[in-house]
């Protein structure tokens, strides 16, 4: 399934800590609603500055549950993940939309933000 392709691609590219290979799997005008950043992030520069400054610790992601759907030129994955952010575990949730350009396919909007508790 290439949403889960892409997702596992996002989570390598987290893991290996550096910014500017995050970065690039976000397209020209994508967007961000980072887990950890309470601003809007449209464009590569305020993504890269994001994952510059989520990076500076070590980050690791595991996929707890996740949602798909695909067409040609559009995909997305939703759901449920851990950051572990220098040993302590964040429980969140996403939302990416992947869109093709050519014959790459890039993130076009990114949403994640913490879990709440359950009440």
């Amino acid at each position: 399934m290439l949403s889960k392709i892409m997702l596992e691609t996002w989570v390598s590219k987290i893991r290996t800590n550096d910014p500017k290979q995050v970065a690039s799997l976000y397209h020209d005008d994508g967007l961000l609603l980072g887990t950890f950043s309470d601003i809007e992030r449209k464009g590569y520069d305020l993504i890269l500055e994001y994952f510059e400054n989520l990076l500076k610790s070590k980050v690791d992601v595991e996929i707890v549950t996740q949602h798909n759907h695909e067409t040609e030129s559009l995909v997305t994955n939703s759901g449920l993940y851990n950051f572990i952010v220098d040993g302590k575990t964040v429980n969140a949730r996403f939302s990416f939309v992947f869109i093709k350009t050519g014959n790459d396919w890039k993130i076009l909007s990114h949403h994640s933000s913490i879990l709440p508790e359950s009440h």
